[in-house]
């Protein structure tokens, strides 16, 4: 994915911005929630931004 793809269109939050928020610290679907927004609206994007962390965060 590119920096600038939209993750979550509702909030308009690109994929460029869940990494920044993992960098920040962002572990869970609730921290990129609190940090971004991402899927507080429909919630259609919450599949994508968990496999998202699944791929970025170190466990």
């Amino acid at each position: 994915m590119d920096r600038n793809d939209l993750v979550c269109i509702c909030k308009s939050v690109s994929y460029g911005k869940i990494e920044d928020a993992i960098d920040n610290g962002a572990q869970t679907y609730e921290d990129i929630l609190e940090e971004t927004e991402a899927g507080s609206v429909c919630g259609g994007c919450i599949e994508r931004i968990e496999e998202i962390l699944d791929r970025l965060v170190v466990k």
